[in-house]
Parts: C-alpha cells; structure tokens; sequence
C-alpha cells in the first residue's frame, strides 16, 4: 500500500502550479476525493480531466482510478490507527466500524458508469452464466435470485470441472460473471479466457484487480478486502460481495419501468405466500 498523503509531499517541489493546486486540494479532503469523480475533482481544483490524469500518473499510478483505490486504503488504514490509539470499544461497535469503512472504499472502487454497461451487457445476454467457488457460492445463489426476478436466464457453476464444461459451451452472446476473490487463479484464469475466446463478455466481482485482466475482463466490480480492516481474522469479504452485486441489479433495474414492474409483481407474490403462511399458522 503506497503512502500516497507522503508521496505527494515528498515531490511537491516538482509539481507545477495546476498539480500543486491538486496536491492542496487531496491534501486537504482525502475522504472527499475517495468518493468524487475525476470530473469533480478537476472542477474543485479548476483544473481540468487531463491534468488529473498527469497528476496521478506523475506518483505512478495508472489513473485516477487506481490512485483512489490506494488513497481509500490509506484512509482507512489511518482511521483504524487513530480508532486503535484511542479507548478500547465494544467487539460489535469495531466490527461495524470495520465494516461501514469496507463499504464506503468499495463504494469508491466500483464505477458507476461501468455498473451500467454492465447493466445493458446483462439485459442483451442470451445467457448468464455464474462461476463461483464454494466460498463465494451464496452470493452466486443470491444474483441469480435476483435475476429470475426479472426473468433473466443464469445459472450458478462452482464446481470446477463444470466450469470447464460451461466455458466450452458459453456463446458469443452470453455473459460470464466470475464472483471470485481473485480472477489470477490457476483455476479461473484460464475458464476465464476460454469465454473470452468463444466471444462471451466476462465481468469480475472480485477483490483484487491487476492490469493483467485489462484484455479479458470487459466489466469490473473491485471490492475492499478484509485483510485491510484492523478485525480481519473474523470478517467475511462476503458482504462486500453482496454490495456490488446489489449496485449491479440496481444499475439494471434503474431507468427501466418494465423490469422494475416484473420485480415489484415477484416481491408481491412472495409476500402473499408468507401471509398465507402466517394465516395458517394463527391459533
């Protein structure tokens, strides 16, 4: 994890004056950066796209993107320092700290923007195919629920040999959705590449990106890792999981009437089973 606040003090003195006009601006509202836009960052330094893009670059990160990410990670870091040096909390009062931390940095790591061409990749699909290994199987379990919902045909692979299986059998106009902590898995990577070859779109919800996955993943969802977070040996990374697959299905029920309606029909259905239920269950 780069000290990004000390990288940037460290080569102030070779900044011109917009990036220094950036450097001030990061310096001053980190959290605030951590969940803008490249657009609003550059209005707030009256600057421009481009010139945040150098800036970036210039501490060695690719882009905007990947300087948050780090950014993100910093903060949280130092915030669980800070909230370590202080009194002693409850148990539950840390882990939920741990965890609403996890969320706004996985907020800050998923784009909204790809969420929804992710969204239209998905509505066009033919079929969605899921992989997952048994960790992660629940979260597979959940999107596919959501996407009957909306009478989307997928389904769940998380044996391996069937996901071999399903990755000779995916078509051109299918969806790959690998819900795996890392797509860099002897595993994976090659099923991975074997949709990409047979034309499938791939989208990634996973917790490690690399620039390796830039000509094989069209879509992706990175998510925090728990192994940032100071209770990390009893956190689960699955509800960062849960988080973006819940901003997927929202990306695609939003701005679509029908696809909500189908949704709204299925949530009454459930519900009048459960009364029925509850009916029958009344003395």
């Amino acid at each position: 994890m780069i000290a990004v606040i000390s990288k940037i003090i460290s080569i102030q003195s070779s900044f011109t004056v917009s990036e220094n006009e950036i450097a001030q601006y990061v310096m001053n509202n980190a959290d605030t950066v951590v969940a803008s836009t490249i657009s609003t960052v550059a209005k707030n330094t009256n600057t421009s796209d481009a010139s945040i893009n150098r800036f970036c670059k210039k501490l060695g990160f690719k882009g905007f993107n990947s300087f948050k990410i780090a950014l993100a990670q910093e903060n949280f870091y130092n915030t669980m320092k800070e909230s370590s040096e202080k009194d002693e909390k409850g148990l539950i009062t840390s882990l939920s700290q741990d965890y609403r931390q996890m969320i706004i940095n996985t907020s800050a790591m998923i784009d909204e923007t790809e969420a929804g061409k992710a969204a239209e990749a998905a509505k066009a699909a033919s079929f969605i195919t899921i992989f997952a290994f048994s960790s992660t199987a629940f979260v597979a379990a959940e999107l596919e629920h959501k996407l009957s919902l909306v009478n989307f045909r997928s389904k769940v692979v998380s044996d391996v040999d069937l996901m071999r299986i399903a990755a000779v059998n995916i078509g051109k106009s299918d969806l790959a959705i690998f819900i795996v902590p890392t797509i860099l898995n002897r595993d994976i990577y090659p099923i991975a590449s074997a949709c990409k070859e047979r034309g499938a779109l791939v989208m990634a919800v996973t917790s490690y990106d690399s620039p390796k996955l830039d000509d094989l993943v069209d879509f992706r969802f990175i998510t925090s890792d728990r192994i940032t977070a100071r209770n990390s040996l009893v956190m689960s990374n699955s509800l960062m999981f849960l988080f973006a697959i819940d901003v997927f299905f929202a990306a695609i029920l939003n701005g679509d009437k029908q696809l909500r309606q189908k949704k709204l029909e299925c949530d009454a259905s459930m519900r009048s089973g459960q009364a029925l239920d509850n009916y029958m269950l009344e003395y």
